[in-house]
């Protein structure tokens, strides 16, 4: 079965090395997989899940992801996230209710401001996390 590497690295550790047989991820225009021997690419990733197949049909990691990018060779895919995580990992009453503190925190500061805009990113991460569990 042809198959290629997926990396999904972070700022912090690289999570996930791994054969298989495609990869899926969230673009700006939509999801965009990858097999082997896919032409070059480097693109800009969406919040999102992706999904790493060890056959055609079976799915065998999920990952959350936010921001980053992907870049693709014949051979490998690599996932540059600014966060992700395992969907499995996720706790999802721990990221509700960091969600309603941040909603919370948020109501309090004006529109614009700097400390606003890095809880808005925070409550987005929340956001993403929670879909790819319930998704």
């Amino acid at each position: 079965m042809p198959s290629l590497t997926c990396d999904i690295v972070t700022p912090a550790q690289l999570l996930y090395t791994q054969e298989c047989h495609m990869v899926v991820v969230p673009g700006e225009m939509g999801s965009m997989g990858f097999m082997k021997d896919h032409a070059p690419l480097v693109s800009s990733l969406a919040d999102g899940i992706a999904r790493v197949y060890s056959d055609a049909s079976t799915v065998a990691q999920t990952y959350a992801l936010q921001g980053g990018y992907v870049q693709v060779t014949g051979e490998k895919v690599i996932i540059l996230a600014d966060r992700a995580i395992p969907v499995s990992d996720i706790d999802l009453a721990g990221v509700q209710a960091q969600a309603a503190e941040l909603e919370s925190q948020i109501a309090n500061l004006a529109e614009g401001s700097s400390e606003r805009a890095l809880l808005d990113i925070d409550l987005a991460w929340c956001k993403v996390q929670e879909h790819a569990v319930t998704a």
